[in-house]
């Protein structure tokens, strides 16, 4: 896990490291370990968030951390002061009243707005420290996790690991946020209580004092009754909060999953509208977001039902505890051992010491929403971690190719359950070399592919690539991100506006160069073949040592094609062009040919150009 981004070239460098490791192993034994040892308990939730986000108070952020953390503590205690003194305020207050001192009520009602005045700008100082400080931690732990999840191609190399958790981008976008910023909020409430039952004891001590009981001509002191009284109260409705409410963690946990993937389902529609639209499939699509949504719902009733429990103890608690005080008191002011002042005092005091010891019953439900985000986010940075742990596992290599070009040496690759995709794989290519790859491939074209960009985790052999050489791989249909035309064209922005324009003109999208820096999204604005043209520009600009062109002109016409891979052969003539499928060009621009053809259920790749046989295990279709 890395805190800041990790800087990485989009083209890719090789490195002399072993690639990401055998996943398939690592993540098993971490899913065994957990099924074994049980989903975690909500202590062990609450320890892990605090290891994975208790960086913010050390390192480059630690001089905000520290400063906010400091700022708001001190104004909540301050505040706590500032409630003791109006609390006093009001037995002065009210005393004046009951002995018709008008001077001294004259004197407490010109106090009481410089009270008012001084508690509210603590009041502001509170909010703007809480709310900045959940900004920067929330924005430190999002780019922990986010640096995480994009760096080193994490994010795909979880979902081919295949236990990557459900909607990692939601965990990070949204449970992050509802994972840290009730903790704020809990420090600040738990503070608060601490230190108003510590000061309110005091004044229920020293003011309520002892209460006289005779019983059956037996008398007897209860000292301090009203203190024991507040303790009983708060420590039983907590407690009985505390078992009815054990359930509603999972129930809300069980709730945010079926939101996310109702989000899912939606987004996956949006996402292949037009391939759903045009095969008339709307109604499985209709049914399967039905479904999911009958799921949702059957979840939140089930939460609600235990909300339900909660709510007898929540409302009957709040319609006690500003009666209980009075009760407790009332025999004392009726005998004169108590004045107005003092009886309205004590109740305060009491509801005071009640909202301290009864924090867990009033944040029960934030607590519940804040262990089922925080064990979201925690399953993410297990598997980000996960992800990590494997990459020292692989037999797979990556060694620094000397003469300049590619190399693979005795490669098998396999997939996820150790099925052999591609066997005894050898291939030597000097610089300058282009290579065409075709036939049946089955998901062996995956796997080389793969291999060759460094994500493939499984198999054995190695792959020799020159030192710190950038790999560029351009697919069949090419993501791109929102923004300008000229950041999709440019991602790392070493070059002027003037040579991608140059560059658009050498492809064929001269029309696009007034609209370089448009803001749109360029996925939807552009042809299959225009972006396959923007998708050679951008390789050009990038300057790779291998390129990797996974039916990358398919949408062009043969002699366009042929136009652009010649354009891009003389921008950079020592590059190893690997050109995979059976596109328009592919053929013709080739020095050297593969053919993948099956067998008997086994493909094999036949060369007229010396490079050894290798079988490959069929798979299912490319």
């Amino acid at each position: 896990m890395v805190a800041q981004p990790d800087r990485e070239d989009p083209a890719g460098r090789a490195t002399d490291v072993t690639i990401r490791g055998d996943l398939s192993a690592v993540l098993k034994a971490v899913d065994q370990h957990i099924q074994a040892a049980g989903p975690p308990s909500d202590w062990q939730v609450a320890k892990s968030f605090a290891r994975l986000t208790g960086g913010f108070w050390r390192g480059g952020a630690a001089g905000r951390a520290w400063f906010w953390s400091v700022a708001l503590a001190s104004a909540i205690i301050l505040s706590v002061f500032a409630n003791v003194t109006v609390n006093r305020w009001n037995g002065w207050f009210f005393d004046a009243l009951e002995k018709k001192d008008g001077e001294s009520a004259l004197i407490a009602m010109a106090v009481f707005p410089v009270l008012v005045l001084i508690a509210a700008g603590l009041g502001v100082i509170i909010l703007i420290s809480r709310e900045t400080f959940q900004v920067h931690w929330r924005a430190w732990v999002t780019a922990k996790l986010a640096d995480g999840w994009i760096g080193e191609r994490r994010f795909y190399r979880l979902g081919l690991s295949g236990y990557e958790p459900a909607n990692p981008e939601y965990r990070i976008a949204d449970d992050v946020r509802w994972a840290t910023e009730p903790v704020v909020d809990f420090a600040i409430g738990l503070l608060s209580a601490v230190i108003t039952a510590i000061t309110f004891i005091g004044i229920l001590w020293s003011i309520g004092g002892s209460l006289s009981v005779e019983i059956r001509g037996v008398a007897f002191e209860i000292p301090a009754y009203m203190v024991l009284a507040a303790i009983v109260y708060a420590v039983l409705v907590s407690s009985l909060i505390t078992w009815v409410g054990r359930p509603l963690p999972r129930l809300i946990a069980a709730r945010n999953e079926g939101e996310a993937r109702l989000r899912f389902s939606l987004m996956r529609i949006r996402d292949h509208g037009e391939t759903i639209a045009l095969s008339r499939a709307e109604t499985g699509e209709r049914r399967a977001v039905a479904a999911t949504y009958d799921t949702l719902v059957t979840r939140w009733l089930a939460m609600i039902r235990q909300r339900g429990r909660l709510t007898w103890i929540t409302n009957g608690s709040g319609a006690l505890v500003p009666v209980v005080p009075l009760l407790l008191a009332a025999p004392k002011y009726l005998s004169g051992e108590m004045s107005l002042g003092d009886v309205v005092q004590v109740a305060a005091a009491f509801v005071a010491v009640q909202n301290a010891f009864n924090w867990v019953l009033d944040n029960f439900m934030r607590i519940a929403e804040w262990l089922a985000s925080a064990r979201r986010v925690n399953e993410l940075a297990i598997a980000l971690g996960a992800i990590e742990a494997g990459s020292a596992e692989s037999d797979i290599v990556v060694l620094p190719s000397e003469e300049g070009g590619l190399r693979l040496e005795d490669l098998t690759l396999t997939d996820r359950d150790g099925r052999t995709l591609l066997a005894d794989f050898a291939l030597a290519l000097p610089a300058g070399a282009t290579v065409h790859v075709a036939g049946e491939m089955g998901h062996g074209k995956t796997a080389l592919i793969q291999v060759v960009a460094g994500l493939w985790p499984w198999g054995r052999g190695s792959v020799a690539l020159p030192d710190e050489a950038r790999i560029a791989v351009l697919p069949q249909h090419l993501h791109l991100s929102e923004g300008s035309l000229r950041a999709a064209l440019d991602p790392i922005g070493g070059h002027s506006a003037e040579q991608a324009s140059e560059v658009l003109r050498h492809y064929g999208l001269s029309s696009l160069v007034p609209q370089i820096d448009l803001s749109r999204d360029w996925d939807k604005a552009l042809t299959t073949g225009d972006r396959q043209r923007l998708a050679l520009a951008r390789a050009e600009l990038a300057e790779p040592d291998i390129l990797v062109l996974d039916e990358a002109t398919s949408g062009l016409e043969t002699d366009a094609a042929l136009e652009l891979l010649a354009r891009l052969r003389v921008a950079r003539p020592n590059a190893v062009m690997l050109l995979i499928g059976q596109s328009p060009g592919f053929a013709e621009a080739a020095d050297r040919h593969l053919a993948m053809r099956r067998a008997g259920g086994v493909a094999r790749i036949a060369s007229s150009d010396g490079v050894r046989p290798t079988a490959l295990a069929e798979a299912g279709g490319g």
